[in-house]
């Protein structure tokens, strides 16, 4: 038995991903990656957390968070806001 680390919400969010019949709260907790606003803010803040993204990038070098997030999101799920690495 997992000692439960999110709220509800979190819990509820990954049910109706992996489905009711398929939902494990220890797999939810494992593959929790927060809340965000849009699929480009989630894969912007993954990966300047991961330290992929240079601090002293030149401002002229513009990314595109729209593309990125469309390859990076194909790795993970989301519902209403909270994200989850796909298992």
């Amino acid at each position: 038995m997992s000692k439960r680390a999110y709220n509800d919400e979190v819990y509820d969010a990954y049910k109706y991903i992996v489905g009711e019949d398929y939902y494990k709260e220890e797999e939810a907790d494992e593959a929790y990656q927060g809340e965000h606003e849009s699929d480009e803010d989630f894969v912007q803040n993954l990966i300047e957390d991961c330290g992929e993204l240079p601090k002293d990038l030149p401002p002229y070098i513009h990314i595109d968070w729209e593309l990125t997030a469309r390859d990076i999101m194909m790795d993970y799920s989301e519902h209403n806001g909270h994200y989850f690495r796909n298992l």
